[in-house]
């Protein structure tokens, strides 16, 4: 390798660091900047006691460097834009919830949801719909409801659901028979074998299983009856309590880098 090419590769580099470092303090901006707006908004909400403590506690910067330095800057950067702002409104919605136990979950779990719903629609189900489509599976055969949500998801642009999006992993992992667009979404998945070895693997799957089994997504959400010990589990097995990087939102975002 020549001199010249060398010092060439070093001006790509450094070109490169540089542009990490812009978007890096772009993006801890953006986290202070989501967190200071939605604590201006929600502490409105809390009793006089609440708000009081939460700032007294400065749990804006408290909750700012939380999610910083759990995902890092790369993994934010990855992440659907609407992500930041649900983590934080999650966070502060659990501090308050944590202070008021009486209270229900919905807000907690609701910005879980969002964030999901976001990534599945984003990282999964948008590309899918363009892989069914060039295939030609666009045609409803069978009268199974699996298949009916599969048809409006492709034709209609319906979302994919949590509690679809894991019925279908789980007839995946199990071998079980799938119809024309359950097959089609295996084959699209076999497109991408890094999103299909995250989604089936143990390490996903059994924590995905535990958020829906424990219905905060279904019966509990709508029925407002999600209490504070659903939550901190919830909170658990997504967030990993902001320590655990095996959690099921780190492996979410983690996979956005492969897919980009």
């Amino acid at each position: 390798m020549s001199e010249k090419t060398i010092e060439e590769l070093e001006q790509e580099n450094a070109v490169l660091r540089h542009h990490l470092d812009v978007a890096t303090r772009w993006m801890r901006r953006e986290v202070e900047e989501s967190v200071h707006k939605i604590s201006k908004r929600k502490i409105t909400k809390m009793t006089e006691t609440g708000r009081d403590d939460f700032l007294r506690e400065n749990q804006e910067v408290i909750i700012g460097k939380r999610i910083q330095d759990y995902f890092g800057d790369l993994l934010l950067l990855n992440a659907p834009k609407e992500t930041i702002e649900y983590l934080v409104s999650s966070e502060i919605s659990f501090y308050n919830l944590a202070k008021n136990p009486s209270l229900d979950g919905f807000s907690v779990i609701g910005s879980y949801h969002k964030i999901l719903d976001v990534w599945v629609e984003q990282m999964i189900v948008n590309q899918f719909r363009k892989f069914a489509q060039k295939k030609g599976a666009t045609i409803l055969r069978v009268n199974d409801p699996m298949e009916k949500a599969l048809h409006s998801v492709i034709t209609k642009k319906f979302i994919l659901s949590l509690g679809r999006l894991f019925g279908l992993l789980r007839m995946i992992r199990n071998g079980e028979h799938l119809y024309d667009f359950g097959q089609t979404f295996a084959q699209y998945l076999d497109k991408y074998p890094d999103l299909r070895d995250m989604l089936l693997s143990d390490k996903f799957f059994l924590l995905f299983e535990k958020v829906i089994d424990s219905d905060v997504f279904g019966g509990k959400r709508h029925q407002g009856s999600i209490s504070l010990s659903d939550t901190k589990n919830t909170r658990k097995w997504i967030t990993g309590d902001f320590m655990d990087k095996d959690a099921l939102l780190y492996q979410v975002l983690e996979s956005q880098a492969v897919l980009y």
